[in-house]
């Protein structure tokens, strides 16, 4: 047995973690909080061996008596036993069992070789696309800027492209055409355009080719996979989108796509966008985290949980009772300004039509579980932060990405309240949080003054 490729340590306020990653989250596998003894097998495990010879190595190691023997192996075994149900550890096949397998599917799990694009092979061609297919130079060409979080996107191609979500946050409406950026589908980055960020480039073809990648993670809505300068985006749940390449810069985003540019195509496109916002905001220093927001005392208050888990439902109680405006129904864009932690507003708010485009200080985020009864339960400074990466949305496709995730939510947790609401759903839930926010609220402006 080994350590999977899925998981790794990380740290998180000195406490060790083995945390999955990449397509370890695509298959929604769970964390494990470890101790020194624990954090001594996983590097042991970066090795394929059998129980006993890792009971012999750290008999060894700790200078384990014999009397000690039976306590160390069953210790030992229950570790490794957890391990495993968690999905941590993988378990190498005899090379001999490679004659059984009969398809690559079957290979590819078991050889932790990249994928090529040979591997993938291209769409079938779009019955409705024309043979002379116009690309992004065309006839109908239209540009629209969009500024979210601070970050200004320059979305280009076909108008009916795009979805009107991101109407309101649009400006420059009156100078698409004087700014527009000059050149070949390539030039169309934001280092040709000055004060964009990111371009996003609809193009109306497949793509002429791919260049070998490896796949990070896939499942039955999205493949993400990479080479040395860009990623490359699957999804085969948007029957009109090819696919999507990203510059690892941030900064070009194209998506190869087939008309008729329908209801359906532009909210498909409109939730492939986010992806490539998503990583452009984390290399900005942004997070984006799954939860339901409102407006309380001048700060905005994130309410975050599993779907199902009462958030939405939550946030309208108190809009109800305290006639709170709401923000967003189920995404949120948190970074640190000037030192001091803030939500800006997002047009993808999932099916509530909650959103709002102006930006607030993050007063906290009460983290959501369904309950027969309501109250509060304060969490540990590791177990908060742990508890809020999980449920941030932004690339985890590698380890470095995660980490980067797990530094950005350290930033601005010291600075907010983090606790765990457990609620029903009667207004009593409402009142709870509610105590719970004032008398945060009183304890900080005592502190201040």
């Amino acid at each position: 047995m080994r350590r999977s490729n899925d998981f790794s340590l990380f740290m998180i306020s000195g406490i060790p973690y083995l945390l999955p990653f990449g397509q370890g989250i695509a298959d929604q596998k769970r964390g494990v909080r470890i101790n020194d003894t624990g954090i001594y097998l996983w590097e042991l495990l970066e090795q394929d061996l059998t129980e006993k010879e890792i009971l012999a190595l750290s008999a060894a190691h700790y200078e384990t008596p014999d009397s000690l023997l039976p306590e160390l192996e069953a210790d030992l075994h229950d570790f490794l036993t957890a391990l495993d149900g968690y999905g941590i550890l993988d378990h190498p096949a005899d090379p001999a069992d490679f004659d059984a397998l009969s398809d690559s599917a079957a290979i590819t799990a078991h050889i932790a070789e990249p994928h090529h694009a040979e591997s993938f092979p291209s769409p079938a061609k779009c019955a409705h696309m024309p043979d002379n297919a116009a690309s992004v130079e065309g006839i109908g060409v239209i540009q629209r800027y969009l500024s979210i979080g601070g970050l200004t996107l320059l979305l280009r191609g076909p108008g009916e492209a795009f979805s009107q979500e991101f109407d309101a946050f649009e400006v420059f409406r009156d100078l698409h055409k004087a700014t527009a950026c000059p050149g070949t589908d390539q030039a169309h980055t934001a280092a040709a355009c000055p004060g964009i960020d990111q371009t996003v480039t609809v193009i109306t073809c497949p793509p002429e080719h791919r260049n070998s990648c490896r796949v990070l993670l896939e499942n039955d809505e999205l493949t993400v996979m990479e080479n040395d300068w860009e990623y490359v985006f699957l999804f085969p749940q948007a029957p009109g989108i090819y696919e999507a390449h990203l510059t690892k810069d941030g900064t070009d985003a194209r998506y190869y796509c087939c008309p008729p540019y329908t209801d359906s195509f532009r909210q498909d496109l409109f939730h492939a966008i986010r992806l490539a916002f998503l990583y452009l905001a984390q290399l900005n220093g942004m997070v984006v985290l799954h939860s339901a927001s409102l407006l309380y005392r001048g700060m905005a208050w994130l309410f975050s949980g599993h779907s199902g888990a009462g958030k939405s439902t939550h946030t309208g109680l108190w809009k109800e009772l305290y006639g709170v405006p709401l923000i967003n129904g189920d995404l949120n864009l948190l970074t640190m300004d000037n030192g001091k932690p803030v939500v800006h507003g997002l047009p993808w708010c999932g099916t509530s039509g909650i959103t709002d485009t102006r930006s607030y200080p993050l007063g906290g985020i009460l983290l959501v579980k369904k309950s027969s009864q309501d109250y509060i339960d304060a969490l540990d400074h590791s177990h908060a932060q742990l508890l809020v990466t999980q449920r941030v949305i932004s690339p985890s496709w590698t380890k470095e990405l995660m980490e980067k995730n797990l530094r950005l939510v350290a930033n601005f947790a010291p600075h907010i309240l983090i606790c765990r609401l457990y609620c029903t759903k009667s207004p009593q839930a409402a009142k709870t949080a509610k105590q719970t926010i004032d008398d945060y609220l009183a304890r900080i402006l005592k502190i201040r003054k």
